[in-house]
């Protein structure tokens, strides 16, 4: 029939030399592989450890977050910085820094202090560590953070006991599929004189170091009054960074700070 002729006709045309060359022309390969056209460049690797880092930046980029956020509840978030106090300021940068996080992300939130959780317990969980597509906790992450930040600022700081406990509260829970870390916020020093100390601390991070379950524990310091040479130290020992803020345009810019903080430790 005429399908049958017209199909006659498309082999012969394909199979003349003519008809190569034009296949040949736009690309195609004949069966054995032939018939690109000049040969493929291959690209020569001159740094490979460069290409192993950004491979190694592009698979933690990949990698959802799963994070508590730990905010600092002392009386000194009550202080001015700019036009605004610490604490109004760190509840923008929250609303703010949300909406960078997809849906896929786990968070949670603790505010701490000194007792907020009780004689004792310098910390209190605000909401638990859940993906932001589950109902109704995006819109709870705010809420409870909001409500500490506004109502529930009061006392010192209880700054080693807290850094350990949410550290091992995410190491507990260590998800692999996940990049997992601690972004903990304050504002001042250690003030709880029943803790443990810095050097105690620090060791017990270290001894908690476990290659199947790495956990990030990234500090930020809001305003020059927090403890630079501390915060430094308890992120260096997790292999995290730290970061200080130093005005209200750049607390509003800590979850930018806490994101690029997973990049940099693919760097170092």
């Amino acid at each position: 029939g005429d399908a049958e002729q017209a199909g006659k006709v498309l082999a012969e045309a394909v199979a003349s030399e003519q008809g190569r060359d034009v296949l040949d022309g736009a690309g195609f390969r004949a069966p054995d592989g032939s018939g690109i056209g000049d040969k493929v460049a291959q690209l020569k690797i001159t740094d490979p450890k460069g290409v192993d880092k950004a491979l190694r930046q592009w698979q933690v980029l990949a990698t959802p977050m799963r994070s508590l956020v730990v905010l600092d509840g002392s009386g000194s978030m009550q202080a001015t910085i700019g036009d605004s106090t610490r604490a109004n300021v760190l509840i923008d940068a929250a609303l703010e820094g949300l909406r960078l996080f997809p849906n896929n992300a786990e968070l949670g939130t603790w505010l701490f202090g000194i007792d907020k959780g009780g004689p004792g317990v310098d910390w209190d969980e605000l909401a638990p560590i859940k993906r932001l597509d589950t109902p109704g906790h995006r819109e709870k992450l705010v809420a409870t953070a909001t409500d500490a930040l506004t109502n529930r600022l009061g006392g010192g700081t209880g700054l080693y006991d807290t850094a350990l406990a949410a550290y091992i509260k995410v190491q507990d829970s260590y998800d692999p599929s996940y990049s997992n870390s601690v972004i903990l916020m304050t504002d001042g020093r250690n003030e709880d004189e029943n803790s443990i100390s810095l050097e105690q601390l620090l060791a017990r991070l270290t001894k908690r170091q476990d290659p199947a379950r790495p956990v990030l524990l990234v500090t930020i310091g809001i305003s020059e009054d927090a403890d630079t040479s501390a915060l430094k130290q308890i992120a260096d020992a997790t292999g995290a960074t730290t970061h200080i803020e130093r005005s209200a345009a750049d607390v509003k810019g800590v979850f930018y700070e806490a994101i690029a903080a997973r990049i940099a430790a693919v760097a170092r």
